[in-house]
């Protein structure tokens, strides 16, 4: 019997060993191999944990600092390359681009309302496929009217489909020709996007929280307390723990012409609208020239060209974006996050690729992660990977998209 024990011991003390050898190699395997395809998720999984406050220790706990250090020089390596970008000095959106903007409201009672043989709203909304919306209106146009103009509003969480599609192919989950907005939503294997396109450049601005200095505001607030209809988290702030109030903007902060916090400078880029309603992204030495600003990296399209490859450094995360078109639209976008199975979140290379094929002519990468949200017509459209599920976390600020009268 003892000699039995014994084997049985030697068995599981070889078994343990053969285990532990197995699983040193291919440790070491995924952590320093080459390979392209390991290579790239290792790099991704790296960046995702260090690009969060809160979630380091899921890379340092495990792999060297050595191999940390040297796939997160490639993001130093990315902002580098950035450091003196700006948009172009010829940039300008000029009136004659913005003059058909609100030529037509799609108002019911003004003779102008949608149809399929007026050329005047696809001159106006190019990016709705107007076959499917001409179905949709088929049946439910006795609905599809506030206030007179046309106001198609299914943008809640709760995933119900119009049946309408962008030229693109997405779905279109809301037009709101009252405030000059369309809202769509990409779904990819990988994240969930939602992108509103604002018509009138001249409606979008920075909006800081109510209690500014002392306290963040969850992104409803900040909305209701500047008369929005629409909004997204704009400025980072420090968040020690993950637990900061978002009292004070990270960088730059300028609320309609008036300064609230200087620049930081570095390698963060200024972005905000100058008073013709221009999209500036950069680094200035006079902030005069903005209306309304932020700051915050990187640079995802410069004049019509992707600035970024792959991750750029900043991993797989929840994602927050704002870009304008050589027309003047303005693009606000959120990729929701963290949430595996439904969507994990994308990287900058994806999503600058989606802005892009809205033809945005310039656009920046805003504060992201836990801070991502979107909010529309009186809730959150958006699936915040923020503690507080249903509201989002408190904010610094927002870009706003101011509602009509």
């Amino acid at each position: 019997m003892a000699k039995k024990r014994e084997r049985q011991r030697r068995h599981v003390f070889r078994n343990t060993i053969i285990t532990l050898l197995i699983l040193g190699c291919v440790y070491s395997f995924l952590v320093y191999t080459d390979m392209p395809f390991i290579a790239k998720w290792r790099t991704i999984y790296i960046e995702t944990a260090m690009t969060t406050f809160t979630h380091k220790w899921l890379a340092t706990a495990f792999i060297p600092k050595q191999v940390i250090a040297e796939t997160m020089g490639y993001a130093a390596e990315v902002e580098s390359k950035q450091e003196s970008m700006s948009t172009n000095s010829y940039w300008h959106i000029s009136k004659e681009d913005l003059e058909t903007v609100f030529t037509l409201s799609g108002k019911k009672d003004d003779g102008k309302k949608f149809s399929k043989k007026n050329p005047d709203f696809a001159k106006v909304y190019p990016e709705i496929d107007i076959d499917t919306l001409d179905a949709y209106m088929s049946e439910h146009e006795d609905e599809a009217y506030v206030d007179g103009c046309l106001w198609i509003d299914a943008a809640d969480t709760a995933d119900e489909d119009t049946g309408i599609r962008t030229t693109a192919g997405d779905r279109v989950l809301a037009i709101d020709t009252k405030n000059g907005i369309v809202i769509i939503m990409r779904r990819t294997s990988d994240f969930v996007a939602r992108m509103a396109i604002i018509k009138n450049p001249d409606r979008v601005s920075v909006a800081a929280s109510p209690n500014y200095g002392r306290s963040g505001a969850k992104i409803a607030d900040i909305c209701k307390s500047s008369d929005a209809v629409l909004g997204i988290n704009a400025s980072g702030f420090d968040d020690p723990d993950g637990k900061g109030n978002g009292a004070v903007s990270y960088g730059l902060l300028i609320s309609d012409g008036t300064k609230r916090t200087q620049a930081a400078g570095g390698t963060y880029k200024m972005t905000g609208f100058d008073y013709s309603d221009t999209l500036l992204i950069g680094s200035y030495s006079d902030t005069s020239v903005f209306r309304d600003a932020v700051e915050f990296k990187p640079i995802l399209v410069l004049d019509g060209k992707r600035a970024v490859e792959g991750s750029a450094g900043w991993g797989v995360q929840p994602r927050s974006a704002i870009g304008q078109t050589a027309n003047g639209e303005v693009l606000l976008l959120i990729v929701d996050g963290r949430s595996p199975g439904y969507s994990i979140g994308a990287t900058m290379e994806e999503i600058a690729e989606l802005m892009l094929e809205y033809n945005v002519y310039q656009a920046i990468n805003l504060d992201g992660g836990s801070s991502s949200v979107m909010y529309y017509n009186g809730r959150i459209i958006t699936k915040p990977s923020a503690g507080d599920k249903a509201n989002g976390r408190l904010l610094p600020d927002a870009f706003v998209v101011k509602a009509a009268s």
